[in-house]
């Protein structure tokens, strides 16, 4: 695997490991921008660790391109978390953001952190050209 692509998927390993800890520890924080009451129910302090378990599940599947030896393999898995959070910005722009009433600066730091993190790792996808 390229340095380059190496780099970009162990600082996208501690993105999620840093989002999943604020989604467990910290979720009141999250659920206020989304128009949360305060106090945080327990319905949607469920729903905050149900997102944290999802990035667990991305954190345990891309940990594994860093062992992997197949550049087609890891090239999928990458891809395929590149679409994740496309999908996650484009969702909020196009619909979740207006829904839950997100102020617009919020939502574009939202869906921009999204997109942005989808180009980077789709980025290190396409660096990671299999060998011929």
């Amino acid at each position: 695997m390229p340095r380059f692509s190496r780099v970009v998927v162990i600082l996208y390993l501690l993105f999620n490991v840093a989002i999943a800890y604020s989604l467990y520890f910290a979720p009141q924080d999250l659920d206020a921008q989304y128009k949360g009451e305060a106090p945080i129910t327990p319905t949607r302090e469920f729903l905050w660790a149900s997102s944290g378990n999802l990035h667990l599940f991305l954190i345990a599947a891309t940990a594994a391109v860093l062992w992997m030896k197949n550049a087609n393999e890891r090239r999928y898995l990458l891809f395929a978390n590149a679409g994740v959070y496309f999908l996650d910005a484009a969702t909020q722009w196009l619909y979740w953001g207006a829904h839950v009433g997100l102020e617009p600066k919020v939502l574009h730091v939202n869906a921009g952190v999204s997109a942005v993190t989808g180009a980077f790792v789709l980025a290190a996808a396409l660096a990671d050209k299999p060998r011929s």
